[in-house]
């Protein structure tokens, strides 16, 4: 616990007895190196209305009162919390002590539970402090939460912008080679021809990366409607769409029984695609099997991609899903760096993970949990 010495707190206790709250007074002025500025109430009315003129530290509030619970009490003081950014703890006490009343105190939010009894045998001071300790650094918590997903979405923002504002100029690069390709193609020698081509190749990879980068940044930008998903039709739509890639390097698919659930279709649809490409594009010495089967995993669904290619050794797989990691080189393998953390994100946005079993050369199998949304 941090020093509390030479610290001041503001409380309120609310309870319908003077002796308890003159017992309450004494526990907390018997604490050393700490000052207690404490106002009493003994009803709810008074109580909310000192609470309405004044802001405190915590608010010891009694569970069985006359004009009503404390319960009701407590909600109030959540809601101010709540609206304002407060950071006042909430201690209750009561007289008949059960585990019914604290189980529901502290699912309502308190930051601690004590009965008259404890405090009447000298447990109250240390308590007290320590609830006010966890509802400021609570406080603090939700502060640096809320500043860390402004700071992302501005982030996620600026790329989503920067990206876009990219894809013209790119186009244009390209179309601009193409044409000098085209019409200017008896004046070029082959230094100048060769010079072109890597322009271009250069421009389709930037291209590439951009609409990665889109897509990155569209993951937690762009909002998209939950609904029922059938994945075994979603995955048939999205192998016809390699089907030249899979003639090419002539892969079998194999489908295994996959079910319907909420999700959200673009992101899954994109999961999938990210995958299964890279299955192809990671084809080994034998002829290449991919497959994908899904099986109940407690409350979520545990989905498979497995395929027989080149593998990846063990000590690259918690690289491989940070972005831009790539094991390979542009002139060996294409690709952004970005796939497989694409994939990561969309599997975190259905309240679930991605994970990787493979070694070199024995191919790979990626797995990722998806819980209903």
């Amino acid at each position: 616990m941090n020093n509390h010495f030479d610290q001041k707190f503001e409380v309120l206790l609310l309870d319908d007895s003077a002796e308890d709250r003159e017992l309450y007074k004494r526990r907390l002025q018997a604490v050393s190196g700490v000052e207690f500025a404490i106002e009493e109430a003994s009803n709810v009315q008074d109580a909310q209305e000192m609470s309405r003129q004044g802001n405190f530290d915590c608010y010891i509030v009694d569970y069985g009162l006359p004009d009503s619970t404390g319960f009701e009490f407590m909600q109030e003081i959540l809601s101010k919390n709540k609206e304002n950014g407060g950071n006042a703890a909430i201690i209750v006490v009561t007289g008949q002590g059960s585990e019914e009343l604290a189980s529901q105190a502290f699912k309502m939010g308190a930051h601690e539970y004590l009965t008259k009894k404890s405090v009447s045998n000298g447990f109250f001071g240390r308590p007290v402090l320590s609830a006010i300790e966890r509802a400021q650094l609570t406080a603090q918590l939700e502060d640096f939460r809320n500043r860390l997903e402004t700071s992302n979405q501005a982030l996620s923002e600026f790329t989503h912008t920067a990206a876009h504002d990219l894809k013209s100029p790119l186009r244009r690069i390209s179309s601009y080679c193409e044409i000098l390709m085209e019409d200017a193609a008896e004046r070029l020698n082959n230094e100048d021809k060769e010079t072109l081509e890597r322009m271009m190749v250069n421009a389709k990879r930037m291209q590439h990366l951009v609409n990665s980068l889109l897509s990155y940044s569209l993951i937690n930008h762009e909002e998209e409607e939950a609904e029922e998903v059938n994945l075994q039709k979603l995955v048939e739509a999205v192998v016809d769409e390699y089907d030249p890639q899979i003639t090419e390097v002539g892969a079998q698919i194999i489908i295994g029984d996959l079910p319907v659930i909420g999700a959200y279709k673009l992101r899954l649809r994109q999961l999938f695609s990210n995958l299964i490409s890279n299955a192809l594009k990671y084809v080994g010495d034998k002829d290449p099997v991919i497959e994908i089967t899904a099986v109940q995993d407690d409350d979520a669904v545990r989905i498979s991609v497995k395929d027989n290619g080149k593998g990846i050794a063990k000590e690259m797989h918690p690289l491989i899903f940070k972005d831009f990691k790539r094991l390979h080189t542009n002139e060996e393998i294409e690709g952004t760096g970005l796939g497989l953390s694409i994939c990561k994100k969309i599997a975190q946005l259905h309240g679930g993970r991605l994970w990787v079993e493979s070694e070199e050369g024995e191919g790979a199998t990626f797995h990722f949990t998806l819980r209903p949304v």
